[in-house]
């Protein structure tokens, strides 16, 4: 799911380049831009990119809160099972109230660590995908 992210957040790079671009242009040729009356032009254009712009952010963000669902819906999926075969073993008698804590405390104490593994890697991607768009600058 973060290689189909990726693809995101390459469009939002590239049109917040498309924008800065366009603004920049618009600022450094003012007079011309000025001269020929075309204020309405560039602004129209400006927001043309923006409106990109804001669309791949939505998807980007859109994506994300996809992955998130995603994986607390599994994480929750599990921990129920898991929670309904230790009650089960308790009712058989063979676990105690005491060892269904112990498995719930453990599983969130794994589970933590797993987010924030999965929350350093998607930024080491996003990041990734930044210094590409930087380096093609240069």
């Amino acid at each position: 799911v973060t290689q189909w992210r990726t693809r995101f957040r390459q469009d939002m790079n590239n049109a917040d380049n498309k924008a800065s671009n366009k603004a920049f242009d618009s600022l450094i040729n003012f007079e011309t831009v000025k001269y020929f009356g075309n204020e309405d032009f560039e602004a129209k254009q400006y927001a043309k990119h923006l409106d990109k712009y804001g669309q791949a952010y939505y998807m980007t963000q859109g994506s994300l809160g996809m992955l998130n669902f995603g994986q607390n819906a599994i994480f929750a999926a599990a921990l129920s099972t898991i929670m309904m075969m230790a009650s089960n073993e308790i009712l058989a008698g063979t676990m105690t109230v005491g060892d269904l804590v112990m498995v719930n405390g453990l599983l969130f104490q794994l589970s933590i660590p797993l987010n924030f593994l999965g929350t350093v890697y998607r930024e080491v991607k996003q990041s990734l995908v930044d210094m590409g768009a930087m380096f093609a600058l240069l």
